[in-house]
């Protein structure tokens, strides 16, 4: 057990939850220091809770806290020696920086409808040309109950915004409120942060959000307990930590390369829609062997490469919607391959890369 979880013992329930998550995003910056490398850390939602100062002395790099409300943001940044502040114009909206727009509107005559409409295409053109989070910068992104602050109209933009700043390989780790059935309005939660009233995403609908956003390898994290922290009519409301990966995007190239389920389970299905039975060679291809070789699918399969796999360079496109074992003698170079069936390649269409 670890010292954090030792504390949250003598504390009450919702304190208790907002270890384990502290727990949970600790072991993910330890795993990062273990790698030996500096990230850039997105941290979205200020100190809205005490996340961030349970997590403060872990953090190494880069670290950017983003947030609508200066006041938290003051205190946030405080917290951690050397972290910037962005104060967002909307808290769904990574790319609208609300020091950036008051430097446009110092100079902003505005006596007519065409100057507003001058004034506001250039506040769209300079989102666009420079956002407050640029595209990919974030290796981990920390989100600090944001999902529950924002209202339901805006959750798909702030999930499309998590998307587009986090890097290729990066990984997301959001702490929320969640029910176990569907909440219709927003709701003050017991031991919750004084502010606003939360919306309350049901377990399943908090799942499709990320995967309609993109992300894969999505995985809850709840406490050993699963305490429900109140319940709102028949509905009870848990706090977890939602861990999730970018990266399955892309092209899809043959290398001749499989890889094995050990199980325990007799079988699996992946984001792509692609099925791994216990034991069994299934020929993938060259992006997937990647994501299957790394966190979080990292252990649970054997990677399997051809002897004579050809330069990326020089690869063939694969058909990586049909599913389809390895022969062996492929992996031992006895027999050749040819790219797979490149006919039924993968399309943004059918959402395979």
């Amino acid at each position: 057990m670890s010292m954090l979880e030792t504390a949250a013992l003598r504390l009450n329930l919702w304190q208790r939850e907002l270890y384990h998550a502290a727990t949970v995003l600790g072991n993910q910056l330890k795993d990062t220091d273990e790698l030996g490398f500096t990230p850039n850390i997105l941290w979205w939602g200020a100190a809205y809770s005490d996340l961030l100062s349970l997590c403060a002395g872990s953090i190494r790099g880069k670290l950017i806290i983003a947030d609508s409300d200066p006041r938290r943001l003051r205190t946030s940044t405080a917290l951690v020696d050397n972290a910037s502040g962005i104060r967002l114009v909307a808290l769904a909206d990574l790319s609208r920086d609300a020091k950036a727009i008051e430097l446009l509107l110092q100079g902003a005559v505005m006596r007519d409808i065409d100057a507003y409409l001058a004034l506001e295409e250039k506040l769209r053109s300079s989102a666009e040309r420079s956002p407050a989070v640029a595209d990919g910068w974030a290796d981990h992104l920390f989100m600090d109950f944001t999902l529950n602050r924002v209202d339901v109209d805006h959750e798909s933009k702030l999930m499309s915004e998590a998307f587009r700043t986090l890097s290729a390989t990066g990984s997301i780790i959001c702490t929320l409120l969640v029910g176990d059935e569907p909440v219709s309005a927003r709701h003050s939660v017991k031991s919750a942060p004084v502010g606003a009233a939360l919306q309350i995403p049901s377990e399943s609908a908090v799942i499709a959000a990320f995967q309609q956003a993109g992300f894969h390898g999505i995985t809850f994290h709840w406490s050993t307990a699963a305490n429900i922290i109140d319940r709102i009519g028949d509905v009870d409301v848990r706090m977890c930590s939602i861990k999730a990966y970018k990266g399955k995007q892309g092209p899809c190239w043959e290398l001749g390369q499989a890889v094995m389920c050990r199980g325990p389970w007799l079988e699996v299905q992946d984001d792509d829609g692609h099925v791994y039975r216990r034991g069994e060679r299934v020929a993938v291809c060259a992006k997937t062997f990647g994501l299957m070789m790394r966190a979080p699918y990292q252990g649970a399969f054997l990677g399997l490469r051809s002897v004579n796999e050809p330069p990326l360079a020089r690869a063939v496109t694969f058909g990586c919607n049909t599913s389809t074992l390895r022969d062996p003698k492929v992996t031992k170079g006895l027999a050749p391959f040819d790219g797979g069936q490149a006919e039924a390649s993968c399309s943004a269409e059918n959402g395979c890369c």
